[in-house]
């Protein structure tokens, strides 16, 4: 429903307002949440997991089916879009350390990496098929369709969650105050040059990669000048590039190969997303998409992998809350391209950006040279 949603609002944003700008404000409020991470981490260390998660599905299917009553009234402004992107961020926000902490805790220590790459080739799969299956919506019935199709998936979500047989880990320490446990987590990342250098990775991709999400379809519109059918085959073509990129890294991927996957993969991804900017054809955007989806599923995959694997079960949830912090700073790129936009127009936005990524990109080569290390991670964690 992630896919789908991010295609649907951005697609019927464009319609309502007509701005590439107020495009990439939906984006921003749908990711700032993700600012919060670090205090939603602590939260799932405090709290069952498990109802966090079912209560988040919850939310999640209210604001669905709300959005298409709404559309079917023919009642819908662009302020309950911003809304809804909010409420579902905000979900997704505490979601994201929840789940990923829970990974940790279910399977083993150098299984890790192969268990993410699982969960991000299913994420993947599905984005194959939700951003076609929006466009389709669009094309035929209606947006309304997408959302009523995400009110039954986010119900069928949350009758899962409650079936998990999960109590989470227990522990004999007592409790400190949130503010200690936040002052803990910040003081324990420090210490670790690969978990910094993920975080800043972490930042670049979501400032100056990623941000170009938001202006996709409406680059598609305006220069491919293709349907919202076939706009919905270019993310699903980039989910298949991330799709296979995943399925690769869950077989073949070890321990010592993590960085170096994260750190080419992100690279990739950056560059993949300046081509993008620059065709004008529809097929090799298609082709181009499809490599850019196969670096994102390095940076995605290996990026928890890498601070699951780095940090102690105690801290864990703390570590996972880190990256969404990080996540979260990456809505303000979304403001700045969709400015951009506005002033310039949407494919030289996602050209200056994407560029900006790349340099940074080799910045960061040079500044964290652990990164690109085969036995980094090894040598860290005081493992073989």
């Amino acid at each position: 429903m992630m896919w789908l949603e991010m295609l649907v609002v951005a697609l019927l944003a464009l319609e309502l307002t007509d701005s590439p700008f107020l495009v990439s404000v939906t984006f921003f409020l749908r990711f700032v949440p993700m600012l919060f991470g670090f205090g939603f981490g602590v939260i799932a260390e405090r709290l069952n997991r498990k109802y966090l998660m079912t209560g988040g599905l919850v939310i999640q299917a209210i604001v669905s089916v709300v959005l298409a009553l709404l559309i079917i009234a023919d009642q819908l402004e662009y302020w309950h879009l911003a809304l809804g992107s909010f409420l579902i961020g905000a979900v997704m926000a505490s979601e994201f350390p929840v789940r990923r902490t829970m990974i940790g805790e279910v399977v083993a220590r150098s299984s890790v990496g192969r268990a993410v790459s699982l969960e991000q080739t299913t994420n993947s799969l599905f984005r194959i098929i939700g951003p076609f299956l929006g466009g389709v919506f669009l094309a035929t019935i209606g947006a309304q369709g997408g959302f009523l199709l995400g009110f039954l998936l986010y119900l069928i979500g949350a009758v899962i969650a409650v079936s998990l047989k999960y109590h989470g880990l227990t522990s004999n320490e007592l409790p400190v105050g949130p503010k200690t446990q936040i002052i803990e987590g910040i003081q324990y990342i420090r210490k670790s040059q690969v978990m910094i250098g993920t975080l800043g990775v972490t930042l670049i991709l979501n400032v100056f990669g990623f941000s170009y999400l938001s202006q996709q379809p409406v680059v598609a519109k305006q220069v491919l000048q293709v349907s919202d059918v076939l706009i919905g085959v270019l993310q699903s073509v980039e989910g298949a590039g991330a799709f296979v990129g995943a399925a690769l890294i869950a077989v073949f991927a070890k321990p010592r190969h993590y960085t170096r996957i994260y750190m080419w993969g992100s690279l990739l991804f950056v560059i993949a997303i300046v081509l993008f900017s620059q065709s004008t054809t529809y097929w090799l955007t298609l082709i181009i998409l499809f490599f850019a989806g196969l670096g994102m599923s390095g940076f995605a995959t290996m990026q928890s992998a890498i601070m699951i694997y780095a940090s102690s079960p105690k801290m864990r949830g703390r570590v996972i809350g880190s990256i969404a912090v990080f996540i979260g700073i990456g809505p303000f790129g979304q403001l700045g391209i969709g400015l951009l936009a506005n002033i310039l127009d949407p494919a030289t936005a996602v050209l200056l950006t994407a560029s900006i990524g790349i340099i940074f990109m080799f910045i960061a080569f040079i500044i964290y040279p652990a990164m690109s290390k085969s036995t980094s991670l090894e040598q860290e964690t005081g493992t073989d």
